[in-house]
């Protein structure tokens, strides 16, 4: 089998096309190198170089063999680049579930952020719902999800990224939007649009525990699985929602956020997730660059907005 070290030592020589300075280049004396280069010939079965003559000549297969062993010799030192940066997290891929709903700014300043420290990663996003994500990291079909708290007992290590209170959505059509604020036996009142138990775990039992505090039963009209459908049917004039306060950020039009008088604060969290034994050493680098663009989100934005409410 022919090895990279035998092709750099044909190479020299063929460069240099004298065995004295071929072997001063390679740091080694001209004994190792006349004898490599015989194992060469007898390997490929053919004579590379015509001897007798000063200086040494090329054959015709030498000749060839060089074109060829540049281009191999380059595509090596390339893929032991490559492999240096693959093993550093600077270059590769990195497959990312996100929920877009509630990212309508946090999740640009993470791709942004990242695509500029490593260019050289390839980024493939998956707009996924929370409990899809765990299931695909499970089964390693992502590297990492931006998604709502896990369910309890999964086997998954998580950070938290941002905590945002609940505001509600009300459509300009309904009178309420003239109040700053309202209370849960207020909304218990209005049809209330939802988010889906089964494909929303998280956000359904958030909004059903601060009615079952309260006492109150909602009114529900409509569930849905996205922030972005259940905002949309609010701009429509369906009913009212429960919304994490950066649903501020979305394009809908015709909706008014306004505070929910709660006994205490209720927040809603946002945590990245990811396998314990994931190897890609991209990983670490976007989990990093997550929380500092999500401390950037929470101080810049999230404060504002309380202050506004």
């Amino acid at each position: 089998m022919l090895e990279l070290r035998q092709l750099r030592y044909f190479v020299t020589l063929a460069e240099e096309l004298n065995f004295g300075r071929a072997a001063t280049r390679l740091h080694i004396t001209q004994p190792p190198l006349s004898l490599q280069i015989m194992h060469l010939e007898d390997q490929l079965g053919a004579k590379l170089f015509i001897r007798g003559k000063r200086p040494l000549q090329l054959t015709y297969a030498g000749k060839e063999l060089l074109i060829k062993s540049r281009r191999l010799l380059a595509d090596a030192e390339g893929l032991s680049g490559y492999m240096h940066l693959l093993t550093q997290g600077d270059r590769g891929r990195l497959v990312v579930g996100f929920i877009i709903g509630s990212l309508p700014i946090l999740l640009p300043a993470f791709i942004n952020s990242f695509r500029t420290r490593y260019p050289l990663v390839e980024l493939e996003l998956r707009e996924l719902v929370s409990g899809r994500q765990v299931g695909d990291l499970l089964q390693r079909e992502i590297d990492v999800g931006i998604m709502r708290p896990l369910p309890e007992g999964t086997e998954l290590m998580t950070k938290m990224l941002i905590t945002e209170p609940l505001v509600l959505a009300v459509p300009l059509s309904n009178p309420l939007h003239k109040k700053k604020e309202l209370s849960i036996d207020e909304i218990s009142s209005e049809r209330l649009i939802t988010f889906s138990l089964k494909d929303s775990q998280y956000f359904s039992q958030l909004i059903s525990g601060l009615f079952a505090r309260a006492g109150c039963i909602p009114n529900i009209v409509q569930e849905a699985t996205q922030l972005g459908t259940v905002l949309a049917l609010v701009a429509s004039g369906m009913g009212l929602a429960i919304v994490p306060e950066s649903a501020r950020h979305s394009p809908y039009q015709g909706i008014v956020y306004r505070r929910i008088k709660l006994p205490r604060r209720v927040d809603a969290e946002l945590v990245l997730g990811w396998r314990a034994d994931n190897g890609n050493p991209a990983l670490a680098h976007f989990i990093e660059i997550a929380a500092e663009e999500a401390r950037t989100y929470s101080e810049k934005f999230i404060s504002l907005q309380t202050k506004k409410s």
